[in-house]
């Protein structure tokens, strides 16, 4: 079964009318759902969509996509534990830290690294930095 990674650039953008890239980034997770594609993020993506979501929808939107979210078989969340952690710390943010590479996007890299996942539903061109395919 074919995975994407769902990280917030993309997936907020996919899910915000307003978002310039709108269009394409639902297209491409609609693409994905349909095709029952394998949806991975984390926790800290998740947590980063709640605070988006919070600020431009009103709090109770932040708990809606939660809710929705962990009813979802269709998607599932990776949880950041130390080991996580520190292998994103060694393995990225060492390798690039040149760049302003969050721990979010460190922990998403490795996720993607550990379980074989190529694409991710993201407008961040650290992904592509990091040898990932960005979609849309």
């Amino acid at each position: 079964m074919k995975s994407m990674f769902l990280d917030t650039s993309g997936w907020f953008a996919a899910m915000s009318p307003r978002e310039a890239h709108h269009n394409a980034a639902l297209s491409a997770y609609r693409a994905r759902i349909e095709g029952r594609a394998r949806l991975v993020t984390t926790n800290l993506v998740v947590a980063e969509m709640e605070v988006l979501l919070m600020r431009f929808r009103g709090p109770g939107e932040g708990l809606r996509f939660m809710e929705s979210l962990y009813q979802d078989p269709g998607h599932q969340v990776v949880f950041v534990d130390r080991d996580l952690e520190r292998a994103a710390i060694d393995r990225w943010i060492r390798r690039f830290r040149d760049q302003r590479l969050s721990l979010a996007d460190a922990t998403s890299f490795e996720v993607m690294r550990q379980r074989q996942i190529h694409e991710a539903l993201a407008l961040d061109e650290h992904f592509e930095m990091a040898g990932y395919e960005l979609v849309p």
